[in-house]
C-alpha cells in the first residue's frame, strides 16, 4: 500500500467517467488538463509536497467543472467497487464489524493511501459526526473536492454495510450556497446545510452500529497489525526522506527556510523537529547534506564558478562555503578545480 499520486487518482475518474460515456480526453483537453494523469510523477509528487498536490487536485476539479459546464460533477465519479481505492485497508473495512469501526479504520490508517485527506469522527449522543478537511495549498479547494470525497465515503460505507439505500441524518459544509444549492439534498437523501463552520457528515447511531454481513474478528485483527507496522515504518523512515528531497529546489530558488518546509507539508514547525529528532536527525543537519551533494556535483567542472555555487547553494559568502568544503571534503572548492586543470 503507497500513498495515492494524483497520477493513480485521475485514471481513477478518467475510468467512472468513461463508464458514463463521458468523452473523457476531450473533457480534459477542454479543461487543459491533458497533461494530467499521463503516467509520469511531477516533481512536487516526488518531493511529497502536501500543498502542491492538493493545488493540483484542486486544479482538476476546478477544470472539470467549468469545462462541463456541471458544477455537480463531484457527484458524478463512483465506482462500482468503490473499495478499490483502498487496497489493505478496504478488506479491513469488510472485517470491522460495525460501519462505526470501519469507519474509524479508514480515518486512522488514511496516510496510508492519501496525505492530503484529513478525517475525523465523533460520537455523539444519538448520532456519529464525521468531519472531513481536505489540506489546501495556494488555490482554493474547489466544493467539488468535497462532493467527490463525501461521494466515494458514502458508496464505500453503502458497499462495506450492504445497505445501498444508507444516507446521513443531515450534511454541512463550509462554502457558501451554491447555484445548484437544492440539488444537494436530492443527491444526498437529507437536509444539506451551507455557510457551516466545517465539512461534516452525520450518521444515526442505528445506522453506525448496524452490523457488517463480512465481519470477521480474526482477519481484522490480523490487517490491523500489518496496517499498524506500516504506518509505524512509513512515519519512522519516510519522513526525514521526505524533508530532503524537497531541499534541492527549495535550496536552488534561494533557501530552504524551516517555515517554509513545515507549511508545504502542512504541520508545524515544532512538528516538523520533533518528527525528525524521532528520525535521529534535525533540519540543519539535512540540509547540509544535501548541500554536500549539490557541491559535490558542481566541483571540478566548468559548469560554475565557485563565488556562483556558494551562492547557489544558500551560503552568505564564499567564506562560508570554503569552509564548509573543508569540513566535507578537507580541501578548499579551488583545489578540485586546479585538480580538474592538472588532468
Amino acid at each position: 500500500m503507497k500513498y495515492l499520486s494524483a497520477t493513480d487518482v485521475v485514471q481513477r475518474i478518467k475510468s467512472c467517467l468513461s463508464a458514463e460515456g463521458v468523452d473523457v480526453e476531450g473533457l480534459f483537453a477542454r479543461a487543459g488538463l491533458s497533461w494530467f494523469g499521463n503516467g509520469q510523477p511531477s516533481g512536487n509528487e516526488r518531493a511529497a509536497d502536501l500543498l502542491a498536490l492538493s493545488d493540483q487536485f484542486s486544479q482538476l476539479w476546478e477544470g472539470l467543472a467549468l469545462a462541463s459546464d456541471d458544477p455537480l460533477i463531484g457527484f458524478r465519479v463512483f465506482a462500482p467497487d468503490p473499495l478499490s481505492w483502498l487496497g489493505v485497508l478496504g478488506h479491513l473495512m469488510l472485517a470491522s464489524p460495525t460501519l462505526k469501526q470501519a469507519a474509524d479504520n479508514l480515518m486512522r490508517y488514511m496516510p496510508l493511501v492519501t496525505p492530503v485527506v484529513r478525517a475525523t469522527i465523533e460520537p455523539k449522543i444519538d448520532r456519529v459526526r464525521v468531519g472531513l478537511n481536505l489540506v489546501g495549498g495556494i488555490r482554493p479547494v474547489p466544493i467539488q473536492r468535497y462532493d467527490f470525497t463525501w461521494n466515494l465515503l458514502l458508496s464505500t460505507l453503502r458497499f462495506v454495510g450492504a445497505r445501498p439505500s444508507l444516507k446521513p441524518l443531515n450534511v454541512e459544509y463550509a462554502y457558501p450556497a451554491p447555484a445548484a444549492s437544492t440539488a444537494y439534498a436530492e443527491r444526498y437523501g437529507c437536509p444539506v446545510r451551507f455557510g457551516a463552520p466545517a465539512n461534516v457528515c452525520e450518521f444515526a447511531n442505528a445506522d453506525a452500529t448496524a452490523p457488517i454481513p463480512t465481519a470477521n474478528p480474526l482477519v481484522a485483527e490480523g490487517l490491523i497489525r500489518m496496517l499498524d507496522e506500516r504506518l509505524a515504518q512509513a512515519e519512522r523512515s519516510s519522513f526525514a526522506a521526505r524533508v530532503r528531497e524537497m531541499l534541492p529546489a527549495m535550496i536552488d530558488q534561494g533557501g530552504a527556510l524551516r517555515d517554509a518546509v513545515a507549511r508545504r507539508l502542512a504541520i508545524s514547525e515544532r512538528t516538523l523537529q520533533r518528527r525528525l529528532a524521532d528520525e535521529g536527525t534535525d533540519f540543519s543537519t539535512l540540509v547540509d547534506e544535501v548541500r554536500r551533494t549539490i557541491a559535490q556535483q558542481y566541483l571540478g567542472s566548468d559548469r560554475i564558478s565557485v563565488k556562483n555555487l556558494s551562492y547557489k547553494l544558500g551560503f552568505s559568502d564564499p567564506s562560508a562555503f570554503h569552509r564548509a568544503c573543508l569540513r566535507w571534503f578537507g580541501k578548499a572548492p579551488g583545489e578540485f578545480q586546479q585538480k580538474t586543470k592538472g588532468a
